[in-house]
């Protein structure tokens, strides 16, 4: 497991058994210079994330998910206005098919960086792109 990997499972071990607050969770954290992840989104957190210089968002949380508080849609809104791209690529939890790894090449391929991806903890993400990324599919 990659250190951005164990970091993400142990944020995530602390908030489920409330050792740690909630605004821990809010950082974007970064797994290299041109991608960050980010967990639980809010429409207040999103603006503040894209004045960090993020140039492309990948949303891998399903809107029907529970829990969610902010639809793709509604970040959409706030990422044209700032003319940041925004993909909805939603991925099942602990579910990432071939297809989703080869999908996401293709985004992080063609979006202008850096680029954060957001799910539920950031966690689906991480995974995300660290299979892409031991695949060789993304040409770093």
């Amino acid at each position: 497991m990659t250190k951005s990997v164990i970091r993400c499972l142990f944020i995530f071990f602390l908030l489920n058994t409330g050792t740690v607050h909630a605004d821990v969770a809010d950082l974007s954290q970064t797994l290299t210079p041109h991608v960050s992840v980010s967990g639980q989104m809010s429409t207040e957190k999103f603006q503040k994330l894209l004045q960090q210089g993020f140039k492309s968002v990948i949303v891998n949380r399903p809107d029907n998910e529970q829990g969610n508080l902010t639809s793709a849609h509604q970040l959409r809104s706030i990422a044209e206005k700032s003319r940041i791209s925004l993909i909805y690529q939603p991925i099942a939890s602990s579910n990432i098919s071939q297809t989703d790894i080869l999908e996401f090449a293709k985004y992080y391929k063609s979006l202008p960086k850096p680029i954060l991806m957001v799910c539920k903890s950031g966690n689906r993400s991480t995974l995300l792109f660290n299979q892409a990324k031991s695949q060789g599919l993304l040409n770093e």
